[in-house]
């Protein structure tokens, strides 16, 4: 059992616990806690239940999936296999599409407004330089919130960038993404980022210049002068804050907005498809959906 349960990565495992134990309150209310095999007729009653609640499908997908794997780990017949459950899912999604994201992409003139403003926000130099080469990674390795920063102080998960991960030259910086949102069983992938001889932007040498003043630490990457990390919230408060002052609307855009940007000037410099593809680590194309608008004042 503990084997069958490490197979899947800490936060997840976490958020299927909690999933079940949703699902046990509604399905069997207070009792002793311990999991009992449902039936299909009580998994179809709490996806009814979620959709009462106007849980998206794409949570109904998830607390399936959770029952799904405790049913399988503990050896019951898994009744979220079957068609109607399923299906039922499907047709809800079909009747009530998703809300589209509109989260903006930060392109890099904004990401030069954003690396402006960061010392009028930031405390010290030493955190300038930590954010100044947070905000770069993110945008040119088009890497997710949390494949880079820590999930919070106390995250042990190992997820975030960490020292090892991180090999620099003056001509380029490697990074190992050891596991990701669309990479569970942990295969992970390098991202290979250049440096750039024109314009002030250059995450290689962001990352030269953070590494001359970072204490020699193992464990996270980005870390305060105190040791520890860089946290999500963090990230995304600094950079809202720094949205704000460079005079755009902190609500278009999201930790997400560096990635998203770095597929939209991909695109608007005319790469190719299987270019943009590498560039993000997609397996698909889609990748086109994070092609979008560039902000314009007054929209």
């Amino acid at each position: 059992m503990q084997g069958v349960l490490g197979s899947v990565a800490p936060t997840t495992l976490k958020s299927y616990s909690a999933a079940v134990q949703r699902f046990g309150a509604f399905t069997w209310g207070a009792g002793d806690g311990a999991f009992q095999p449902p039936s299909q007729e009580e998994v179809l009653r709490y996806l009814a239940h979620l959709r009462a609640l106007g849980r998206a499908p794409r949570t109904m997908r998830h607390d399936l999936a959770a029952v799904s794997f405790f049913c399988k780990a503990l050896g019951f017949p898994d009744p979220c296999c079957g068609f109607i459950p399923r299906r039922a899912i499907e047709g809800w999604a079909r009747l009530v599409p998703p809300p589209p994201d509109k989260r903006r992409p930060i392109s890099l003139s904004i990401l030069r407004c954003i690396l402006r403003v960061l010392p009028d926000l930031c405390w010290s130099s030493f955190e300038v330089q930590l954010f100044h080469t947070a905000f770069s990674l993110a945008f040119f390795g088009a890497l997710r919130a949390g494949e880079l920063v820590a999930g919070s102080r106390a995250d042990t998960s190992g997820r975030a960038l960490s020292f090892t991960d991180v090999s620099w030259s003056p001509r380029q910086v490697l990074i190992s993404i050891r596991r990701s949102k669309t990479d569970q069983r942990g295969k992970g992938a390098a991202v290979c980022l250049r440096a750039s001889r024109r314009g002030p932007v250059c995450p290689v040498r962001a990352v030269g210049a953070y590494l001359q003043v970072r204490p020699p630490q193992q464990g996270p990457f980005l870390i305060h002068r105190d040791l520890s990390p860089l946290t999500r919230y963090q990230f995304a408060s600094l950079l809202r804050a720094c949205l704000e002052m460079a005079g755009l609307p902190p609500s278009q855009f999201g930790t997400h907005s560096f990635r998203i940007g770095a597929a939209t000037e991909a695109a608007g410099l005319g790469l190719p498809d299987r270019a943009i593809m590498a560039i993000g680590r997609w397996r698909s194309r889609a990748f086109q959906s994070y092609i979008r608008p560039h902000w314009k004042s007054g929209h």
